[in-house]
């Protein structure tokens, strides 16, 4: 599997077709893959698409939005100044892979991946999520393990057909870090996944050479 940042007409296409066969074809989720321009796709001038490419296919996207002026897509949903407060926020939104390729644990590769490109380029030390629980009825368990903690009761959210329940959360990366190298954190596989070698590839990533297969439980699909 390999990665690339969308920066190309082609390679934004196939974001939108991406989002075209997940959210629209498979989930439902939106009656049109454009219907997301006036709320998630108005951060787009800040915002970074990582596309994972399987034998030359697009198979899965994450949207990384650093803060900036503009604000995150959350700030609709949730008060995060006191968050921003001395902090560095980036928020992931729309990690989805192609229902087909869902075996191949794409979803987990794109979030390390963005991850990986959040330390690298914005040196962030906040991660945030706007992430579906409409059936789970709160954070997964993939995500508290991470360090995800959520920042208010499951929502109601209208920027998708059906407003199905979605929740805001944010994950400390120095907290998640630490707890990696304690012994009990290094029992467990997603926190030595995302952050066990953490200093590594914060030095040693380089965008456009890197090529990462993945090897651990899938993650769910995001919002």
């Amino acid at each position: 599997m390999t990665f690339r940042l969308a920066r190309t007409e082609a390679e934004r296409a196939d974001v939108l077709r991406l989002r075209d066969a997940v959210y629209v074809e498979d989930q439902g989720r939106l009656a049109d893959a454009a219907d997301t321009a006036a709320t998630f796709d108005r951060f787009d001038a800040h915002a970074e698409y990582i596309l994972g490419y399987v034998d030359g296919e697009a198979a899965g996207t994450v949207k990384v939005v650093p803060d900036s002026a503009a604000g995150l897509p959350c700030d609709d949903t949730v008060d995060v100044s006191a968050l921003r407060a001395g902090n560095r926020l980036v928020e992931f939104g729309h990690l989805m892979t192609l229902p087909s390729m869902r075996h191949r644990e794409i979803g987990m590769a794109l979030m390390r991946e963005a991850v990986i490109h959040s330390a690298r380029k914005h040196d962030m030390t906040h991660i945030l999520g706007d992430f579906f629980v409409d059936d789970s009825e709160g954070l997964r368990g993939f995500y508290k393990e991470i360090g995800f903690f959520a920042l208010h009761e499951p929502y109601e959210d209208a920027r998708f057909k059906g407003a199905p329940l979605s929740l805001v959360a944010a994950l400390d990366v120095t907290e998640a870090v630490s707890r990696a190298r304690t012994p009990e954190g290094q029992k467990s596989r997603l926190l030595q996944y995302f952050f066990g070698d953490y200093d590594t590839y914060k030095s040693d990533y380089d965008t456009h050479n890197h090529e990462e297969v993945a090897d651990a439980d899938p993650a769910p699909t995001a919002g």
